[in-house]
């Protein structure tokens, strides 16, 4: 049986998008070697899922749209580029979530909770922080100081709000070009 390596976001505005798309370019002007995220693929992960069968996408689906139904919509703020483990060693540049964001974690626990009951266990290694992926850090260089004094100068920068109204199911497939997402299931927000 064929799986597909799947993961649950959230969308983000079209002015989240804009705004990350500047920042993008801003951060890119370091000449660090940076892998980028395409803006077609900048979204919000929640839960990574890895490879997945038809059977489990079932169960997924069901799980999905019985949380979302739980919780409420809610606009989520998207606020400043930072790093992941930190600016002095930036290995996953993002932006982080401020207002709104108990809600997404707590949506995030929830879905992790449920998958867990039907054979998903948490990635326990680390605590959600809810976030947009704007690049990866794929070797260092000595543009990497130039890169975290941009990130550091852009730790506040206000990067517009997202309305989050449903959890997407995505499916990633990589080709030559890079991961393609495809939308595949949702489940509203009650």
């Amino acid at each position: 049986m064929e799986a597909t390596r799947c993961f649950l976001a959230v969308r983000i505005s079209t002015d989240v998008r804009r705004r990350a798309e500047k920042l993008i370019k801003k951060l890119s002007a370091a000449g660090a070697d940076v892998k980028w995220v395409e803006s077609e693929n900048l979204h919000i992960t929640t839960n990574f899922l890895g490879d997945i069968t038809s059977q489990y996408l079932v169960d997924i689906s069901k799980e999905t749209l019985e949380v979302a139904a739980r919780h409420t919509a809610f606009d989520l703020e998207m606020t400043g580029a930072g790093a992941f483990p930190d600016t002095e060693n930036p290995r996953t540049l993002w932006i982080g979530a401020g207002q709104g964001a108990e809600q997404l974690i707590a949506l995030q626990e929830d879905l992790t909770e449920s998958l867990a009951a039907i054979g998903f266990p948490p990635d326990s290694r680390k605590k959600y922080h809810p976030h947009l992926t704007l690049g990866r850090l794929k070797r260092f260089t000595p543009k990497v100081a130039d890169l975290r004094s941009l990130l550091e100068e852009n730790e506040e920068l206000p990067m517009g709000e997202c309305s989050v109204k449903e959890i997407g199911i995505y499916a990633s497939k990589l080709d030559r070009t890079g991961p393609k997402y495809t939308l595949i299931g949702r489940g509203r927000l009650g």
